[in-house]
């Protein structure tokens, strides 16, 4: 088994068109499809956003971003939310893929990592309660261990189940770590 990156050697970049993606490969012809051929063009036309993740300026995996809502009845009851809203923000991942050759370096949990940043950057500016993600089959144990998402009510037979992961405990837990701190 190949050893983990560190994640300071990881950088996520703006896919612009001065990058070159042509090497890039996953196991998925779907989403290296996306990549080479529609994510400049969402971006072009307010869609999407897409980020690298580079190793040594070596593409090894990207993330996409749009916007989402969340329907309170589509939240697990033990986490009902008190705030009477029929909707809440969120940003969903539209695409997460690694390239084949560094799966299982950690490139996966770092995009993930880099997803939950964006969406707590984002809710310091306009709000953004929840991520999502439509997640294949095979990536649901992925999605709730290395981010604790969970299955929308009623979505787990779908092909493409979505999932959710709600930002404010992880705002709580860091305001609670910087007042301890000081940092506040």
């Amino acid at each position: 088994m190949c050893p983990h990156f560190s994640y300071d050697e990881l950088q996520i970049v703006p896919y612009t068109k001065r990058r070159n993606v042509s090497d890039f490969e996953s196991t998925s012809p779907e989403l290296n499809e996306f990549l080479k051929e529609d994510a400049l063009k969402n971006q072009e036309e307010l869609i999407s956003k897409t980020y690298l993740c580079c190793h040594s300026n070596q593409l090894v995996g990207y993330v996409t971003f749009t916007t989402d809502i969340v329907r309170q009845k589509d939240v697990r009851e033990e986490e009902q939310i008190e705030i009477p809203y029929k909707e809440y923000p969120a940003i969903k991942i539209a695409r997460l893929a690694v390239d084949k050759r560094y799966e299982r370096k950690g490139v996966g949990r770092f995009l993930l990592l880099a997803a939950v940043g964006k969406a707590l950057k984002i809710s310091n500016e306009v709000g953004c309660r929840f991520i999502t993600v439509d997640s294949k089959q095979d990536s649901i144990e992925f999605y709730k261990k290395s981010g604790s998402f969970k299955l929308i009510k009623g979505y787990e037979k779908k092909k493409y189940p979505t999932m959710y992961f709600d930002v404010l405990p992880t705002i709580k837990e860091m305001n609670a770590i910087n007042t301890k701190l000081g940092d506040f």
